[in-house]
């Protein structure tokens, strides 16, 4: 007889068991995503590069691009990395939406 399994993070799964989702977790700690500091430096700068000058969130984000760019202590930097992102995101998703209302004033 089979048991159900719910959300299972890691360990394993019987040959009977039934699952309804599963997600592999790696099996030494500290090891999943690596990534690449120098590299993370480099895009934190090209967004710096690229917002305009006028845009309302351009001092917010290149503060947050300086911050990353000056912090030596990994977490510290992909902590802020995260931040950047999450303002970033927010510019996307309003441009997506303007992007859609402009489509159907027939811009």
């Amino acid at each position: 007889m089979s048991k159900i399994v719910g959300l299972q993070i890691g360990g394993t799964v019987g040959p009977d068991d039934q699952v309804g989702m599963h997600v592999v977790m790696p099996t030494s700690p500290g090891i999943g995503v690596q990534i690449n500091i120098n590299t993370l430096d480099d895009a934190a700068r090209e967004i710096a590069e690229s917002i305009p000058n006028d845009h309302p969130k351009t001092e917010q984000i290149k503060k947050i691009v300086n911050e990353i760019l000056e912090t030596q202590d990994r977490e510290s930097k992909l902590k802020k990395a995260h931040t950047l992102v999450m303002v970033g995101a927010g510019i996307t998703q309003i441009a997506l939406a303007i992007g859609k209302m402009a489509k159907l004033l027939g811009f």
